[in-house]
């Protein structure tokens, strides 16, 4: 399973980033559309390598 990285923007800052499992990131990013319906919020896949220095 892939992981992804969920983000909330207010404008160009990031005030949220989580990496997480897919399953949990799917969630987690449907929650943070309905908390910040008004904020840009970003998923997307997380490479192996990248993760190295996330966790």
């Amino acid at each position: 399973m892939t992981d992804r990285r969920v983000c909330v923007w207010f404008g160009q800052h990031l005030i949220i980033d989580r990496t997480d499992d897919e399953a949990k990131a799917v969630r987690y990013e449907a929650a943070m559309r309905r908390r910040f319906a008004s904020l840009r919020v970003t998923s997307e896949p997380v490479s192996p390598a990248d993760l190295a220095g996330v966790r």
